[in-house]
């Protein structure tokens, strides 16, 4: 995975935390939203199980990248 692309994993990540824990707090707060914030929560779920399929397949892409050793086969 390219440093960019892990860059910005990691960024989206560090912002779907604040976003969860303004929800929590929001929901802490306003007890008549907590409803509408577990629809919030369950979306937020959803985009990190994106986010960590797309990691993974990021990774496996470059491990059979050009550059990369491959063992003989067949000896």
């Amino acid at each position: 995975m390219s440093t960019l692309a892990l860059l910005v994993l990691v960024l989206t990540v560090i912002v779907c935390l604040i976003v969860v824990v303004g929800l929590g707090y929001l929901a802490y707060r306003h007890p008549a939203l907590s409803g509408p914030v577990m629809v919030a929560l369950a979306a937020a779920a959803v985009l990190v199980a994106v986010f960590v399929g797309v990691a993974q397949a990021g990774a496996q892409e470059d491990a059979d990248g050009p550059g990369s050793t491959v063992s003989p086969t067949g000896r």
